[in-house]
């Protein structure tokens, strides 16, 4: 039976969240080839979750009582802190005995450091950033965002070389966790020198954690972020003009404006940024990012003001509005009071 391989995201002994949005990716693309090739239930491809630790016994029972899959903990003596080559090493021992035809990890800073590299290790095809799975009548392929994240590419892998994929956060939604029986659960220790870790061609050293999240945008109501159609950093003051006509507000941006050094990393919205969850979020000259939409994704109604009537921003939008927005917010500040 072929297998689609998951390999859980585990961080200083913890198993992050974004494990169960790959496991809802792996059900789907599991869903599409039983559909596809018209495969009865009962023989749908086998789902089987990859737990790397020094000590994955109690984090693959949960994640088997989790998601209900078998799970394997993949026991590697010595291992304390990750680093690419003994990932690369110790999974590329593992999946080389199996016949997987995907193999999903997370696009995250862990996720791509390794999965490159263990691509090439398997002799598989490696496709990054997945942010929608589709299928037609020859089979499935992929989306990916480029050009800046303001088109998608689709990418048909070759069907006769397993793929692996990593999968954008935020954008597969998991399923709801139900406690209930757990699976099988394998523990297998890898054939990996005890002092192999302490040889590794790769030595870290510390992991530096990321500025703290703004509060100010955790707690807002509604929330004003600008884009790259602000055209210059003088313009924010008018961002935070337009802000201040709300209550409990505060300015948000979107990636590029802190790259480029015009607002600080604070007000970044996105899974690299602070994730939000307001009332309204307005979206300001903001063309859209997946890596975007995953940090505002819960809002309750999104306003977006693009002069570009294709900008993917509408497509996650309850309010369109198509305008330059600078015009548009000079028009809204210089509206007379009501009576």
């Amino acid at each position: 039976m072929k297998q689609i391989l998951v390999i859980a995201e585990i961080f200083k002994g913890r198993i992050r969240p974004v494990t169960w949005e790959l496991v809802a990716g792996a059900r789907k693309i599991a869903a599409i080839l039983s559909q596809t090739r018209n495969i009865p239930g009962k023989h749908l491809p086998c789902i089987q979750i990859i737990v790397p630790s020094d000590n994955p016994k109690p984090l693959a029972e949960k994640i088997s009582e989790q998601t209900g899959n078998a799970v394997i903990g993949l026991q590697i003596p010595g291992f304390k802190t990750y680093t690419s080559d003994i990932y690369i090493d110790c999974l590329g021992q593992l999946i080389r005995e199996m016949t997987p035809t995907h193999i999903l990890a997370a696009h995250t800073s862990q996720g791509r450091d390794f999965a490159p590299g263990l691509a090439l290790e398997l002799n598989a095809a490696s496709i990054s950033g997945i942010n929608h799975i589709r299928f037609d009548e020859t089979g499935l392929f992929y989306s990916r965002p480029v050009l800046d994240n303001t088109k998608n590419m689709l990418v048909r892998p070759d069907p006769d070389r397993p793929v692996m994929l990593t999968l954008m956060p935020g954008v597969f939604k998991p399923d709801s966790h139900k406690k209930g029986k757990t699976k099988q659960v394998d523990i297998l220790k890898i054939s990996f020198g005890s002092d192999a870790c302490e040889n590794s061609r790769i030595q870290p050293t510390k992991i530096l954690k990321r500025p703290c999240e703004n509060q100010a945008l955790k707690g807002a109501k509604i929330i004003v972020a600008a884009g790259r159609g602000v055209e210059k950093k003088e313009n924010l003051e008018l961002i935070s003009r337009f802000a201040d006509c709300f209550s409990s507000s505060a300015v948000g941006a979107s990636r590029p404006l802190v790259d480029m050094g015009w607002i600080g990393y604070e007000h970044q919205v996105g899974i690299t940024g602070t994730i939000v969850a307001p009332e309204v979020y307005i979206a300001c000259g903001i063309s859209g990012s997946s890596q975007h939409i995953a940090g505002m994704k819960d809002t309750k109604c999104v306003i977006s003001i693009n002069k570009n009537p294709t900008a993917p921003i509408f497509r996650h939008s309850d309010i369109c509005i198509t305008a330059d927005v600078l015009e548009f917010i000079h028009a809204f500040l210089t509206l007379p009071d009501p009576v």
